[in-house]
């Protein structure tokens, strides 16, 4: 596989704190999105990020999702410290796309996005989705009582309302009770139900695709409109309340609401 070009960027633009990874073996490309921690003083989304794309290199070429399923949770349960076992949200944490050239495949684990053939996939989780709605509404709020966008960026006092429920969720990830309609897959050393995970057949026409991490909220064919999309975003809404409704907001600082990560790579 070539690699045509690729980005990645922390939120505080510091590389040491980025949870984004990235990771092409003569078989597997994939980028890995390391959760945001739910616990003060610990950084298990980097860690995870890191275990997930080095056991990459030593999943067997022709792996199915099942195999990559199993492998990949078998590394992060092995660097799992003994309150995962009873807290969910201690678990070393991360979501992933990755494409199988043997089987010309892409895998959606989690809210990493893809694009190929013209089509972008996105694999959003349900409660993401009720838990963004509320922390914008609280946003909404707070501006219209005295706050200021410049409040909201030095403190977000949105995220911080919904900040026990996002917590909270961690205890959905991997639930294996098939009617949970908030469960979602991720790689967390907990089995993966392999129902859960998307396998986009890549066609024989198609040359490239293009991986990423949800720090970008659209993506495109190439690297330059994703990220001009993006400044333009950050630029009218920092507060992450509208055009990029999100769970947290560009805060003062930073460069962008969320780490990111871009990979385009030629298939054929």
């Amino acid at each position: 596989m070539q690699i045509i070009e690729h980005f990645i960027q922390g939120k505080r633009n510091n590389a040491q704190l980025c949870e984004d990874g990235w990771v092409v073996t003569p078989h597997f490309a994939a980028v890995v999105d390391g959760s945001t921690s739910k616990v003060a003083g610990r950084n298990g989304g980097r860690m995870a990020m890191e275990l997930v794309c080095k056991a990459l290199h030593t999943l067997s070429p022709l792996a199915d999702k099942a195999t990559m399923l199993h492998h990949l949770t078998d590394v992060l349960a092995a660097h799992n410290v003994p309150q995962a076992a009873t807290k969910a949200e201690y678990r070393l944490t991360c979501s992933a796309v990755i494409y199988s050239a043997a089987r010309r495949v892409v895998w959606q684990v989690g809210d990493c996005l893809c694009r190929f053939g013209g089509t972008t996939y996105t694999h959003n989780k349900l409660v993401d989705t009720i838990l963004t709605d509320a922390r914008c509404h609280a946003v909404q709020y707070l501006l219209a009582h005295g706050h200021t966008a410049a409040d909201i960026m030095a403190n977000d006092l949105g995220r911080a309302i919904i900040f026990d429920a996002l917590r909270e969720q961690t205890n959905f990830q991997n639930d294996p009770n098939p009617y949970n309609p908030y469960r979602y897959p991720v790689f967390d050393g907990t089995p993966v139900d392999n129902a859960l995970v998307p396998e986009l057949p890549v066609p024989k026409g198609v040359g490239e695709v293009v991986l990423a991490s949800d720090g970008y909220p659209m993506l495109f064919d190439t690297w330059q409109p994703t990220e001009a999309y993006l400044q333009q975003v950050l630029q009218s809404d920092p507060l992450c309340i509208a055009a990029n409704a999100a769970t947290k907001c560009l805060m003062a600082g930073n460069v962008s609401f969320d780490d990111r990560c871009y990979l385009r790579i030629a298939t054929n």
